[in-house]
């Protein structure tokens, strides 16, 4: 299909199921329409085909760039698609690796473990008698999902303006587009999946399957094949002796190291990619993992110190380190929601806190400030709200937020307080207080003379400064004109005394009654009455 036939049928699809949410919220401006609206899209994107279901799927991901509605449904896309051929299977094996299946494998089943929207999986024994599964990526895939990709980043341009808050639509799609080239890339999850074992490796309860990195491409993977237990299988898992409440603490003491100690997490644990083998969690599928640097590491450690310690200067600090304003912020406004949050979330009670709730009202308090968060905040967001879900099913009663304190309190050593300081910034800021500590004698000198020489200014920033000083103009205005008619009147009233004055004091209120409505016209005419 050529591009400008595709363009025109994604253009149809989307006016006819999609593209309504921005008629209803942005011109109608109907509260309800949200709902209906987002399982349109959802269908729109399902009737696309396979490359739509993934854009939605990551979309899905990103709070920051839809509606928590859409988002909620997108999340609900099957990553189901028709089988293809197995002699496609056979082909772009044998692209990739310049080998026949014959040639590596003893055995392969040509029924499919699973068919998604990018590869197919097929379970196969290695000829050394090794149990693996087969990720062969469906045939030119990668060509019509950056090409519908690129068509969703031309009619983003047409988008009108404030449909997404805060952030600029097409640079969320690029964003999206940047994302999905890596994934297309199967050496790129491998590269992950074994970057992640070697974060817990020393880790007993946390399993990952090996990679057979010499038979893995960019369009192949084949990695262990683990026969374990899906996570949500409770009556097989108890049957095997395991305790649910037990594997949810690790499952979640294990995402909290990937957080705060590592920087490095999965991010997409959904029930499917979990399997439970050998007293071990194993994670499988690294399509999508997230990535904190150092100091956004360190920012959510003091972000989780705050909420524990409720302590409100630090969750403000924290807040304007990891988001970059787009318009002046009122940090008063700020102080206030945080506040709310305090006393919705850390109350006595912890019972019934949703760590998914608790997301949802930090992003959408980034967003009512038009505070624009980094991709990798949002990416975790959404990982944490499916991590809920896990553990919702596993153990209802489980609390994430008082873990994550928990996690906090007993990891809260002289050593993990001592990461928190960059060895190079420590340095810079060592050396710009000595230099500041040194100038103090000489800008103490200069300031006692400039108060005695009478050169001392004072300057003096106000929120919202320009508003109240065009007030102050407008009431000083008022009472200047005020005072010069009644000035006027009583010097005609006084004149108005002597038989030679009358004339003059008629005439002097008549100039006065003139001279007022003149003054009240040029003040009106300035804008500052």
């Amino acid at each position: 299909m050529s591009d400008d036939k595709r363009l025109r049928e994604i253009v149809r699809v989307l006016s006819s199921y999609g593209l309504r949410f921005v008629y209803h919220h942005k011109i109608q401006n109907k509260p309800d329409a949200g709902d209906s609206d987002a399982v349109n899209l959802r269908r729109a994107f399902e009737k696309l085909g396979p490359s739509f279901i993934k854009i939605g799927q990551i979309l899905s991901t990103r709070l920051d760039i839809l509606p928590q509605a859409f988002v909620d449904e997108l999340a609900l896309l099957q990553d189901r698609a028709p089988e293809f051929p197995f002699e496609e299977v056979e082909r772009i094996f044998f692209e990739e690796t310049g080998l026949s299946l014959g040639e590596v494998f003893l055995s392969i089943d040509e029924k499919p473990l699973a068919s998604a929207s990018i590869a197919q999986v097929h379970k196969a024994v290695l000829r050394t008698g090794e149990s693996v599964i087969l990720k062969v990526q469906r045939p030119i895939i990668d060509e019509t999902l950056i090409r519908d990709l690129d068509i969703l980043i031309r009619l983003s341009e047409w988008m009108p303006p404030g449909i997404i808050d805060v952030i600029d639509p097409k640079e969320a799609l690029e964003q999206v587009k940047e994302t999905t080239l890596v994934e297309l890339d199967f050496r790129n999850e491998a590269r992950l999946l074994n970057e992640f074992r070697d974060h817990n490796k020393h880790v007993a309860c946390i399993g990952v399957p090996k990679v057979y990195e010499g038979l893995t491409k960019r369009r192949v993977l084949v990695e262990e094949f683990i026969d374990g237990v899906k996570i949500t299988n409770k009556v097989a898992l108890e049957e095997l002796g395991y305790d649910m409440d037990d594997i949810s603490q690790k499952l979640m003491m294990s995402y909290l190291k990937q957080l705060f100690k590592d920087g490095f997490f999965h991010g997409d644990p959904h029930p499917g990619n979990f399997l439970i083998h050998d007293s071990k969690i194993y994670f499988i599928d690294f399509g999508i993992m997230g990535r904190l640097n150092d100091d956004m590491r360190r920012s959510l450690n003091q972000l989780i110190e705050g909420l524990a310690s409720k302590d409100i200067d630090l969750m403000v600090s924290v807040c304007l380190e990891l988001a970059t304003p787009r318009e002046p912020l009122d940090k008063r406004r700020l102080y206030t929601d945080i506040e709310h949050m305090f006393d919705v979330y850390l109350s006595n009670d912890m019972k019934n806190v949703h760590m998914t709730e608790f997301i949802t009202d930090f992003i959408r308090m980034f967003k009512r400030h038009n505070l624009v968060i980094p991709s990798e905040l949002t990416i975790l967001a959404k990982a944490l709200s499916i991590l809920e879900g896990v553990f919702q099913d596993l153990s209802p009663d489980l609390n994430l937020i008082r873990i994550a304190k928990d996690y906090l309190r007993e990891n809260m050593t002289l050593d993990s307080v001592m990461e928190r300081f960059n060895k190079e910034k420590l340095l810079v800021q060592s050396y710009q207080l000595v230099k500041d500590m040194s100038e103090l004698p000489t800008n103490v000198s200069k300031l006692l003379k400039q108060i005695v020489n009478g050169r001392l200014r004072l300057n003096i920033d106000m929120d919202d400064f320009d508003e109240k000083w065009t007030d102050v103009k407008k009431m000083f205005n008022r009472v200047v004109m005020s005072l010069i008619i009644v000035g006027l009147l009583l010097s005609s009233a006084l004149m108005t005394g002597t038989e030679s004055g009358q004339y003059l004091g008629q005439a002097g209120f008549i100039i006065s009654g003139l001279f007022g409505i003149w003054l009240l016209i040029s003040i009106y005419r300035s804008g500052n009455l």
